[in-house]
């Protein structure tokens, strides 16, 4: 009843995969929750998409490197030899530790995207050649990464040397001063840092998307993220902006469409209208010392929603002012929702 399935779904307890008359019309194979599956790859020679991450126990693959039409390979753990994948455009691997980055992955053209869970890093090897080599040029359809454990200049060095990337997720892992620049196709950073104390000075004017974790940041920083002609989502989580005052002006964040602020350690936000005249949406979430919201947000004629999680109760009371200054002048569009203040 098997042979002539193209997708098939097996869910918990022990089922020796091999045992399985899949025929060789199976395309899709997924698998959760098995214990310690066996895969006989010789039945499954025209395989596209291979998904054993979820919750199954370590993979005895039985020749899995002649799995050559693999598009779509979601793994824990473990990775098996990525040299015949020369079809592979998306990798999901379901790591507890940080791995190594095989360096045949960042040549692999048809790769598209990769993803770690528990992190990754590019090795000592490519980052010398990278280093090195004036000329070093990398062959890459990449287009994300995600997470990219970033240690040094000499990782950076390799990024940019990708022609394609346009999303990465990175987390910093030492302490000295990060220059994240000549990243020019790239559209969507997020950068976080959670044992080191992280310095990063940030030049992409190209980016839609960025979302800082725990880094430093400096006011001088923020103005030039406030020049970006193309940033439309803008997240900061537990930033230090190396001072309580944040001021904006005329002319910044002129296509930003979502500003979330969460533990931001600012007392006083000046800033105006003119000054995000486009935002759709605005969020603020465990930002205890800010003071108030300023007024003038609410005359932002785009501003649909503002959103407040865990902050201080004037918070709430100048969110739900603001929304009561509208609804007197007829916009009944604005959305607050004031929820969790103390």
């Amino acid at each position: 009843m098997y042979q002539k399935h193209h997708c098939l779904s097996i869910n918990y307890g022990e089922y020796p995969i091999f045992s399985l008359p899949f025929g060789l019309h199976l395309r899709s194979l997924l698998c959760a929750y098995l214990q310690s599956p066996t895969l006989v790859s010789s039945s499954l020679k025209v395989l596209r998409v291979l998904d054993i991450y979820r919750g199954s126990g370590f993979l005895d693959g039985i020749g899995i490197e002649h799995l050559i039409h693999l598009r779509y390979l979601a793994i824990s753990d473990t990775l098996p030899s990525m040299d015949s994948f020369h079809k592979l455009e998306y990798l999901y691997v379901e790591n507890t530790r940080a791995v190594e980055i095989p360096d045949v992955l960042l040549i692999m053209v048809s790769l598209r995207q990769m993803y770690f869970r528990g992190g990754a890093y590019i090795s000592a090897s490519f980052c010398w050649q990278a280093t090195k080599d004036e000329n070093f040029h990398i062959n890459s359809n990449l287009h994300s990464i995600s997470v990219l454990l970033i240690h040094s200049e000499m990782d950076l060095k390799v990024l940019r040397c990708l022609p394609n990337l346009r999303r990465l997720k990175g987390r910093l892992e030492s302490s000295i001063n990060y220059s994240v620049d000549l990243l020019n196709q790239l559209e969507s950073l997020k950068l976080s840092c959670w044992k080191y104390s992280c310095c990063i000075l940030i030049s992409l004017p190209t980016l839609k998307k960025l979302n800082l974790v725990n880094v430093h940041v400096s006011l001088e920083q923020m103005e030039i993220i406030g020049r970006w002609q193309y940033l439309e989502v803008l997240k900061l989580q537990g930033v230090d902006f190396q001072g309580e005052q944040w001021d904006t002006s005329e002319g910044e964040f002129p296509q930003l469409k979502f500003l979330k602020l969460d533990e931001v350690q600012i007392a006083e936000w000046n800033t105006s209208r003119y000054h995000f005249p486009r935002l759709q949406r605005l969020v603020l979430q465990f930002c205890d010392r800010l003071k108030m919201i300023p007024p003038s947000l609410g005359d932002i004629p785009t501003l649909q929603m503002i959103e407040v999680y865990g902050c201080a109760i004037a918070i709430k009371e100048s969110a739900q002012q603001i929304q009561e200054e509208q609804q007197y002048i007829g916009n009944e569009e604005l959305k607050v929702i004031p929820l969790a203040a103390f």
